[in-house]
């Protein structure tokens, strides 16, 4: 497994900058979907890992993957990555991996409203 311990969570807030500027006040709303959805996708990754269903696994980190990368969570990104490519060779994710991840998905969520705090700032 790749060692995710030095690796930035978020990307500087650049990607929900450019999404500020793209969507104004709709990112509020993009960013509460995503928070909404954690739960629902921690507990499917749970799921398939306790079924050992590596297909389950990899469309549930292909999924995460997109949602991360559209809201600059690169870690998160780095490890939906790992999780696909375990997946793909057909080998299961060690299950402190799915810890890792959803640690990591809460922490970048509170970075993210870090980041919409100064973004809202901006604008008023």
């Amino acid at each position: 497994m790749a060692d995710f311990s030095r690796s930035t969570l978020l990307d500087g807030g650049e990607k929900l900058h450019l999404l500020h500027v793209d969507v104004g006040r709709y990112l509020d709303d993009i960013v509460a979907h995503f928070v909404s959805s954690i739960p629902m996708r921690l507990a499917a990754f749970t799921r398939a890992h306790a079924d050992c269903d590596l297909p389950a696994l990899r469309r549930e980190a292909h999924k995460l993957k997109g949602a991360a990368a559209t809201l600059g969570a690169i870690r998160l990104v780095d490890l939906c990555v790992e999780l696909e490519s375990l997946c793909q060779a057909e080998r299961l994710p060690p299950a402190n991996l799915l810890t890792v991840l959803g640690d990591d998905a809460w922490e970048s969520i509170r970075l993210m409203h870090g980041v919409l705090d100064r973004l809202r700032g901006e604008r008023d």
